[in-house]
């Protein structure tokens, strides 16, 4: 495993800035990154904001483009690598990033902004009291609603058609989870929405864009959803609601009541499980998963359009608001 070290003596910017309810204490030697992570950083309440810092140096004398993604952990400590001059050192336990990177990585917006920030967000999270959760989230009137299944159960799709129904986005595919009193939070990040090829089916105007291939091999429309549907977009609501989404070949659209237990051990077993060095970390995010199962909790299965499935969520979460306002 390749390791190196950071000298804040050599690191003379820093800045405090916010990823999706997350502090970072950022160190690096390169006025233009500073400037680059600040245009993506997201205000947030101090309150609700866990943080760890990252460290970059930035080496001037490499020229040399991104490579494909490599990663490689040994208990507590995750390494990427992005290339040979592109190396990411992520210590679990100590919530800290140190990083060398190119200078084309120093100047590349897509890679912090859609890579990079999740990343560091995903594999830190449960020792920062943020829990990430496979499941898109949106919001109506201050109602937050998860959306919760499988891969390819189309939950980005869904999330493109609640949007159109008027709903506010705030993630499609991860959302970052964390407490705050007797209550929890969903955070979102600046990430793109990924479209499968077959979405231009339901959405026509992906047409103008170009499928790209993602992170993990696939071939995908990234757009950014507030330019393309012109959708509004919230960094963090309070969830009311959890949906399990399943797609069936019967067309109709049917909602059953999920118990509790029953949605703890779904969201359990979709986490990946922390070496026993973190046992703080697997505690809190114990604590987590609990406060998110108790929501009310639904199996919606649907055949149909993404368009059908959003007017009838739509409808479930009106009728859900009334109820409260009775």
């Amino acid at each position: 495993m390749t390791s190196f070290s950071t000298d804040e003596t050599v690191l003379p910017h820093s800045k405090e800035l916010n990823f999706a309810g997350a502090g970072c204490d950022l160190h690096t030697n390169s006025g233009e990154l500073l400037s680059l992570l600040s245009n993506i950083s997201i205000p947030t309440n101090p309150i609700l904001t866990s943080r760890f810092s990252m460290r970059v140096l930035v080496n001037e004398a490499s020229p040399k483009p991104m490579g494909e993604p490599h990663f490689r952990g040994l208990h507590h400590v995750v390494t990427a690598s992005f290339g040979s001059d592109n190396i990411f050192v992520f210590d679990i336990l100590r919530r800290t990033v140190n990083a060398s990177v190119s200078t084309v990585a120093a100047r590349d917006l897509r890679f912090w902004k859609e890579k990079l920030v999740p990343i560091s967000l995903g594999v830190l999270g449960a020792a920062m009291g943020m829990v990430p959760m496979h499941c898109a989230c949106l919001e109506s009137d201050g109602d937050g609603l998860l959306i919760a299944g499988l891969s390819g159960a189309g939950k980005s799709t869904l999330s493109v058609a609640l949007s159109q129904e008027g709903f506010s986005y705030v993630s499609d595919d991860w959302t970052y989870i964390s407490r705050f009193r007797s209550s929890v939070v969903a955070h979102g990040t600046s990430a793109p929405v990924k479209l499968l090829p077959d979405a231009v089916i339901h959405f026509p105007g992906l047409t103008r864009y170009k499928l790209q291939t993602s992170m993990n091999g696939e071939l995908a429309y990234e757009i950014n959803i507030a330019e393309t549907f012109g959708t509004r977009i919230e960094r963090a609501c309070e969830p009311r609601w959890l949906i399990f989404l399943e797609r069936t070949r019967q067309s109709g659209a049917k909602f059953t009541t999920v118990r509790s237990c029953k949605a703890h051990s779904y969201l359990d077993s979709s986490m990946e499980r922390l070496p026993v060095q973190l046992f703080e970390a697997s505690a809190m995010r114990d604590l987590t998963v609990e406060a998110v199962s108790r929501l009310p909790c639904w199996l919606f299965r649907y055949g149909g359009t993404p368009r059908f499935a959003a007017r009838h969520l739509r409808a479930f979460v009106a009728n859900r608001q009334e109820e409260v306002l009775v």
